[in-house]
């Protein structure tokens, strides 16, 4: 840490590149402000997938599951929330748990390739998932799978699915730095999109759909 806040004070690098928290690039990008210095910081993202009823849930629930636990959650594109059709909901949600389920007993050492997640990165992380999860919960939410931390050495938890949240609920608007994805229903797809762009943070977003019309509509600048 001191040897950090000598590197972004030093007048001699005019400008800095930071990835991390919010908290710490805040204090970043004022620290290299008063030394009328740049900074470029990249703080996270509270990333969605869209699932329309015509997507192909093959391809779609593998690469959810992989979006939302691969490196424990612990990316700044980690997919946070999941915004599924009314239509086939119930059907993507049964099979994202089967898929969550095979995950579970495959969690240990990341550099063995038997296993699919490996720990968070702290104490810090497990202490942040649990509270997000006891909020998630007072705010109405349900723990589909997951949201316990695993009793053996080393910072484990187990990936979480919660659904009964909206869009706007505080929770699912922070950003927690995890494995738990937030499950939305949706009726339209201008709704989905709404829903999407609707959080203080962006990085990355993407959908799951057959139809043409509607990834356009997605990626339009409309």
């Amino acid at each position: 840490s001191e040897l950090a806040q000598q590197f972004v004070d030093d007048k001699r690098i005019p400008l800095i590149s930071f990835t991390g928290s919010t908290r710490v690039g805040r204090m970043v990008g004022e620290r290299v402000a008063r030394r009328m210095g740049r900074s470029l910081l990249e703080l996270g993202g509270n990333n969605a997938i869209i699932v329309d009823e015509t997507a192909d849930l093959k391809l779609a629930i593998p690469a959810i599951a992989f979006g939302a636990v691969g490196t424990a959650g612990q990316r700044c594109t980690t997919t946070r929330r999941l915004i599924v059709h009314e239509s086939v909901y119930d059907d993507v949600l049964a099979k994202l748990i089967a898929a969550y389920k095979q995950v579970e007993s495959r969690i240990g050492d990341p550099t063995d390739p038997a296993n699919l997640m490996g720990p968070l990165n702290s104490k810090d992380g497990v202490d942040a998932y649990l509270d997000a999860i006891a909020k998630a919960k007072a705010a109405g939410g349900k723990v589909e799978t997951g949201g316990e931390a695993i009793d053996r050495p080393g910072n484990f938890v187990l990936p979480a699915i919660v659904s009964g949240l909206k869009n706007t609920d505080e929770i699912v608007q922070h950003e927690t730095f995890a494995p738990i994805l937030y499950v939305m229903k949706y009726r339209e797809l201008d709704e989905a999109i709404e829903m999407q762009n609707a959080v203080p943070q962006g990085l990355s977003s993407s959908i799951f759909t057959t139809n043409l019309k509607r990834a356009e509509a997605f990626l339009s600048a409309a």
